[in-house]
């Protein structure tokens, strides 16, 4: 039997893509308030898409919380060469979580943790009952993420064509394991998320070391195998290298309370409510007639119960 299929959507991936991807259009969209809604647009547009492939047995969505997290604790300098959030963006940032609990589509979120970790969490938990599970997301430390039942669907630019990527994918790229990534940006570092790797140290280099010992806990249980040199350049880097790797594994065991993994049941009354108020008629065409569906759905069943009582 086909194993169902649930989606996990990056939340502030899909937000920021929104965002800077229809800034350059003629007409920006605003709402009633004249705030900016150019990335809830998008943002709403995929979610639907999402819904409307009927692929998916749910559709879950995962957020970051302020710039708090357990890696900035470890690491202050995490992330710190990141451009500010453009301040435009960030009501969107609340009206997207607006529109999805309107429209009964579950989201997660926790303080101090990152949309990532939450997602390796719902990934996790979903794999254990017997799930299938897609991660939308440009974000390639979440390839770490992909085994046999979970892939990464990967968009970078409108111009590249849509990606899955799967363990064989991840190996083309990264020259190891997906459970291994961390072990390479530990040795490498990441210019993205301010993380410093070995001075000197080259991508083949890193994979052949990942590939012979498996992870950098195990090169360092090896070091009388390496040439004096490059052995004391890893040693004055130990800690470094450790605490990247630390920084750089994505969580699994976030305790967010219960998944709603029930089938997906999107209010599409509520979501209409949610579109008129944010003068989104780009979208109310779209969901007319699933509203009168529920609407006449809901007729019938106030009937039945006032005739059975």
């Amino acid at each position: 039997m086909d194993k169902k299929k649930v989606v996990i959507i990056d939340g502030y991936h899909l937000l920021h893509k929104g965002y800077y991807g229809s800034l350059k259009r003629k007409k920006v969209a605003i709402n009633r308030d004249g705030v900016l809604i150019n990335a809830v647009y998008v943002f709403v547009a995929n979610v639907f898409q999402l819904v409307q492939s009927n692929e998916y047995h749910t559709v879950l969505v995962t957020f970051d919380v302020g710039k708090e997290c357990w890696r900035k604790e470890i690491y202050p300098e995490y992330k710190a060469t990141r451009k500010e959030t453009p301040s435009d963006l960030i009501p969107q940032m609340q009206l997207v979580r607006d529109f999805l609990t309107a429209a009964n589509i579950p989201w997660y979120e926790k303080v101090k943790y990152e949309g990532d970790d939450i997602m390796g969490t719902i990934s996790r938990i979903a794999v254990k009952l017997g799930y299938k599970v897609e991660i939308v997301s440009n974000d390639k430390d979440t390839y770490q993420l992909v085994c046999d039942d979970v892939k990464v669907v990967s968009q970078q630019s409108k111009k590249c064509k849509q990606e899955i990527i799967t363990k064989k994918e991840v190996f083309e790229k990264f020259g190891c394991k997906p459970c291994q990534i961390p072990d390479i940006k530990s040795l490498l570092g990441d210019q993205s998320d301010n993380i410093k790797g070995v001075r000197g140290m080259h991508y083949n280099t890193a994979t052949k070391l990942v590939a012979k010992y498996g992870c950098v806990e195990n090169i360092y249980k090896n070091l009388n195998d390496f040439p004096e040199e490059q052995r004391k350049k890893l040693e004055l880097c130990k800690e470094k290298v450790l605490m990247n790797k630390q920084i750089a594994k994505i969580l699994k065991n976030v305790d967010i309370g219960r998944i709603n993994f029930k089938p997906l049941r999107i209010n599409y009354i509520r979501f209409m409510g949610f579109l008129k108020r944010e003068k989104m008629w780009a979208f109310t065409k779209m969901i007319e007639d699933k509203v009168k569906q529920q609407v006449s759905y809901r007729e019938k069943i106030k009937t039945e119960i006032q005739e059975l009582s």
